[in-house]
């Protein structure tokens, strides 16, 4: 009995963290952080954001996008979207 009661105690001690959530808000903050147009993250549904980068976009500018997408910690779905050539 006593060995039931401790697996009962460290089972109900591992508590899950809530996983934060994906947000238009929260994508907008990480577009503001790297000087580039809200318009390339959009939060479609669920765990689903959309990347869109301007075919002209900077390496720097999408490369802090994807460095801030990674770091939030947040679960996602991540779509690249085209990949359209730019306009000579």
């Amino acid at each position: 009995m006593k060995l039931l009661l401790a697996f009962t105690l460290l089972a109900s001690g591992q508590e899950t963290k809530p996983q934060p959530e994906i947000s238009q808000a929260r994508l907008d903050e990480m577009s503001v952080a790297c000087r580039t147009p809200r318009k390339w993250l959009k939060h479609l549904a669920g765990e689903q954001v959309q990347f869109r980068p301007s075919p002209k976009a900077r390496y720097e500018q999408v490369d802090c996008l994807l460095k801030q997408l990674r770091e939030s910690a947040v679960p996602m779905k991540l779509g690249f979207v085209g990949n359209e050539q730019a306009p000579e």
